[in-house]
């Protein structure tokens, strides 16, 4: 039903009610701004590439072609745009930035066993390569295929599988060091 509505969503945009678009917005706005937010951190950053997304999808919606689904092409210009918003802000691709202030405040103040175990699986994704990370947070947060994914990234769909299952290996052990080193 999901490829159907967005179909037809995309056809009445096409033919003019741009009230449809506000419908396609509302589905995906948030999707895409927590992908985008896992890769700039920061909120502001965020909600300006999100917005951007949409304003990018709403001039090229002619161009769309069905050969994947709206939510992948909008993750891939969401991807596109935030690479070219930290290229520009000349900041790391995976910077943790004030991620990791708030990460740090939250400690002072004491949290739970559970809650500094997400901190750790945070910190140990962020040990990842770049490749490696970008697969297995679209896969897990966004719950992408590998087709989807292989489209996003630009890689073959065996290449991204290899690179999932690499990084959750590297993933459990990373964790496992800061577990152990903490405990």
């Amino acid at each position: 039903m999901g490829l159907d509505e967005d179909r037809i969503l995309i056809e009445q945009v096409l033919s003019g009610q741009a009230r449809a678009f506000e419908e396609i917005i509302r589905k995906y706005q948030k999707p895409i701004f927590y992908f985008v937010q896992r890769m700039l951190k920061r909120q502001e950053d965020s909600d300006e590439v999100t917005q951007k997304t949409f304003v990018q999808a709403y001039l090229h919606l002619s161009k769309f072609r069905f050969e994947s689904s709206l939510k992948t092409w909008l993750t891939k210009i969401a991807i596109n745009l935030a690479k070219s918003y930290l290229r520009k802000s000349k900041r790391s691709f995976f910077e943790l930035g004030d991620h990791l202030a708030d990460v740090r405040s939250e400690e002072a103040f004491g949290r739970s066993e559970k809650d500094q175990e997400k901190t750790w699986l945070r910190e140990s994704l962020e040990e990842l390569p770049p490749m490696q990370k970008q697969v297995i947070e679209l896969r897990i947060y966004d719950e992408l295929s590998f087709k989807e994914i292989s489209s996003i990234v630009g890689s073959r769909e065996g290449s991204c599988k290899v690179n999932f299952h690499h990084g959750m290996k590297k993933l459990k052990e990373v964790f496992q060091k800061r577990r152990n080193r903490e405990e």
